[in-house]
This record gives C-alpha cells, structure tokens and sequence, in this order.
C-alpha cells in the first residue's frame, strides 16, 4: 500500500540525526531573522548572515564555495566608492578574495602543490606575467593605482587558476560543475535581456545597454557568449553523457548562439568565426607549415597593398546597425564609424605612451588617467573623453604594453602561446576522448578571446577572468593528465 506525503514526512523526521535537526532548527531561525531584517530594511543583518555562511563554507566545503562563485558571477554588479577609489563587483569578487585568503593560509598549513603543476608552460607563463606586473608597478605613474589593479590579477588568478585546478585534479565531473555552473546562470541573464530587447523590437541602439546592469555594456556580453558557446557545444559530444545531457546542452547552447546574435557585437563575431576555422583546421588535421606559410602569404599581400586596403576602408561609410550584412560591413569602416574611430584613438594615444615608455611603462592600470594628453584631434570622436571614464585601451595587446612597456606585452603573448600550443599538442596527441574534448572545448574558447582581445579588453573584471583563468587551469590539468596516461602505457 502507498504510503501518504504526511508518514513520509514523519518517517524522514525520525531518521534525522541530532546534528540535522540543529542545522534545520539553526537555519530556520537565520532565516526568521533576515526577513524581519529586510522587512526592517537593515542591511547589516543580512550582510554579517551572508559573511558568517562563507566562512563555514570556505573551511568545510570550499569546494561549494567555488561553484558558488561561478553561479552568481553572472548576476554580479559592480559597486563603487569616489572616495576611495575602489569598484568591487558583488558578491563575486568578495568570494574570490576570500578563496585567495584560504587558498594561501592552505599553502602555509597543509597544501602541497604538485611539481608537475609548478614547472607547467602555463604556470610559470603565469609566474613572469605577474612577476613583471608587479615590477612595473613598482615603477608606475601612479603606484596605488598599479597596486591595486595588480591586487585583483591576483585573486583573479588564484582563485580562477589555482583553487580551480585543486576542484578538478582529481575529477574531471567537477569541470562540468564548475563551468555549466557559469553556463546556467549566463543562460538565464541572455533570456532576461533577450527579453528586454524584444520590447524594443531588438533596436540595434538598445543592443548596447540592454544587458547592465549584468555586463556593463555589449562587448563584453558578446565576449563571453563567444567563450561559451564552443563550451556547451563540445559538450554535447561528451562520451559519458545521456539523453537528457544532450538535450539540456543543445537548449544551453541555443541559448547562448541566440544571445551571441543579438549581442551585435562584432569582434565577438569575429572571434567565434575564427574558432569555427580553428576546429576545422584540427578536424582536417591541417600541418602546421602548411598554416605558417598561409599566413605569411597573407601578412605579405597585406603589408603589399596596404595604401589600397586603408584607402577602400576610408571610403566605407556604413556604421554599425541592426541589420546582419550591414553590421559587418561597417567593422573596416574608419571613417564614420565613432566607435571603430575611437578605437584608433585609444591605440594612436597607446602608440605615444609605448614610444615615450617602451621598456617600464606608465603602470598597470593606469592607462584610462593618462592617455589624454596623448591624443590626436584627428582621432577625437564624439565619445573621445579627457576624463578618464571612457573605458581601457580596447586591446588586451596594446594596453599592456603601454602600461607595463613591451616585455609586458610579451609576457601576454607568452600566455597567448603556451595555453595555445599545450591546448592543441595535448588534443591531438592523447587517445583519451574525455581529455581530447576538454582541450578543444578550452582552446577554442580561448581562441574566441584571444581574437576578440585585439579588439577590446575585459580581463580587468571578474566577468571574464573567472571563465578565462579557469580555462587555462583545465588545459594545464588535462595535459599533466595525458603525460600521466602515456607514461602507464
């Protein structure tokens, strides 16, 4: 006979142990106690609630904390101070300070960091970038500025490279985790803007904006719906996976094409075409000579007909609109186009700094308080500013070498190459399908960044480091994993 929801209850009830009704009776009353405190509207209730959970998290399930961190880093907004001259995005960016704090006390106490993982390519490439970083800060135009911004690479790293790789050294299920986490969360934030942009009639001036206060404007939302969509794409193809996997992957993926469309974010575009031809290159298993010579024919005809190309793109007058072909059309227009001709000024000020500082620079950080005087009025635009509230220098290139002079610049290409080359050597070299999917689903994602980077820069923020870093930390695990699986065999 059926038993009744009621003797369910009552039987559940008397297998709870005394340790289990303490936290149910614990937990009902903390949230007794902040609803009267919302109700009440005091904030400090809440907020020394929240502080107290972390804490119990971050000491017996740190790796809870984690997957928290990704959950809510989609919905984070920035909140900041003029007095202080400090911007956090909440609650992300508290979580990942205290994940470093934990993560170091560990390095102190308990943890033992593996030499394969210390000696990694991408480990030590993320030694000397941060290395150099923090000489130049040292150096810097304005020193508090430079601390600060290298402060965040800081727990950007740690907590986005180095816990992540504590999450899913042994268990590759935890990537999963950890990344569809973001997905989800990245997912739910597209329908809700997909949504407001409807009520416009997806208006191509609406497409700017329409996704704040979750990303702070359609650049970086495309930016990292381009990460993402090779992410759950691969990971429909995933060997363990079931039905209801796949279905749930392909509506995932969906999801996040249709916002990556209506993001109407160009070099996003670009980047994800890119990775498209990638993918087809390591399918077709294209050599890599053939590839080099390509592109050196490439670079040849372009440096030979240079004066034609900049003279075509200063005849095209199409701006950026709603309409596809259009759209694309106006990405070689330097003429009318404000946002493209703003670009060039950012650059062309950028190009002054490098040329007055190549070897130090002017300071991590520092470029949007120092590039104005360096800046041409033939470049000015009406959204060109002197205050330094327009944004960075619109390259993940460019910037770094104007800001930490052009070993810095180096040091990045350096990450660029070794998540690249240990990415694809990893891919095609290990037999494992799991790990052969994990490589691509990486690269590929990174390769969607890394064009979108000549274009603009976001790894200042929690938005796109978490997912960037973590990538680099699968990549360094998967390929330990593959030199582990060849030496047994």
């Amino acid at each position: 006979m059926k038993k009744s929801p009621l003797q369910n209850l009552k039987k559940l009830l008397t297998e709870l142990t005394r340790k289990q009704y303490l936290f149910i009776g614990i937990s009902a009353i903390l949230i007794l106690i902040n609803c009267i405190a919302v109700i009440k509207e005091l904030p400090v209730i809440p907020l020394l609630t929240g502080g107290a959970v972390l804490a119990y998290l971050l000491i017996f399930h740190v790796d809870w904390v984690m997957y928290l961190m990704a959950l809510c880093t989609p919905f984070s907004i920035i909140l900041s101070s003029k007095q202080i001259h400090l911007g956090l995005s909440l609650p992300s960016e508290v979580i990942m300070i205290s994940v470093t704090f934990v993560f170091l006390c560990r390095i102190l106490y308990d943890l033992h960091l593996d030499r394969k993982l210390l000696r990694h390519p991408i480990t030590i490439a993320i030694f000397v970038y941060l290395t150099w970083m923090f000489i130049t800060c040292v150096t810097s135009q304005i020193p508090l500025v430079s601390f600060k911004f290298w402060a965040s690479k800081i727990w950007f790293t740690t907590a986005c490279y180095w816990m992540c790789i504590q999450l899913i050294k042994d268990e590759n299920k935890n990537i999963l985790r950890y990344f569809n986490c973001y997905a989800v969360s990245l997912a739910v934030v597209v329908i809700i803007t997909t949504y407001k942009h409807a009520l416009s009639g997806f208006d191509e001036d609406y497409a700017h904006w329409v996704m704040s206060p979750f990303y702070n404007d359609h650049t970086a939302y495309g930016a990292i719906l381009a990460f993402f969509v090779p992410i759950t794409g691969c990971c429909f193809f995933l060997p363990q996976n079931n039905t209801i996997h796949k279905i749930l992957y392909a509506i995932l993926t969906a999801i996040l094409t249709m916002g990556l469309y209506f993001s109407f974010s160009r070099a996003a575009w670009i980047g994800f075409v890119v990775a498209i031809g990638v993918f087809i290159i390591l399918k077709l298993r294209i050599k890599l000579s053939w590839l080099i010579v390509g592109g050196l024919l490439l670079g040849t005809a372009f440096f030979y007909y240079a004066d034609d190309i900049l003279y075509k793109m200063s005849r095209n007058s199409q701006d950026a609109s709603g309409n596809l072909t259009e759209q694309l059309q106006s990405i070689s227009n330097i003429s009318t186009d404000a946002s493209n001709v703003e670009r060039l000024n950012r650059w062309n000020s950028a190009f002054a700094m490098i040329k007055e500082r190549p070897v130090l620079g002017w300071g991590p950080g520092t470029y949007q308080f120092v590039y104005a005087p360096f800046q041409k009025s033939q470049f000015k635009t009406i959204i060109t500013t002197n205050f330094g509230d327009g944004g960075n220098c619109h390259s993940e290139y460019i910037g770094p070498c104007a800001e930490t002079g052009i070993p810095g610049m180096l040091t990045v290409f350096g990450l660029v190459f070794c998540s690249l080359f240990t990415g694809i050597r990893t891919y095609n070299r290990t037999s494992d399908k799991t790990i052969k999917l994990f490589c691509l689903m990486m690269t590929l994602a990174l390769i969607t960044y890394f064009v979108h980077g000549f274009l603009n820069n976001f790894l200042d923020t929690d938005k796109l480091s978490l997912p960037f870093w973590g990538a680099f930390a699968v990549i360094t695990v998967m390929s330990i994993k593959s030199d582990e699986l060849k030496q047994k065999s």
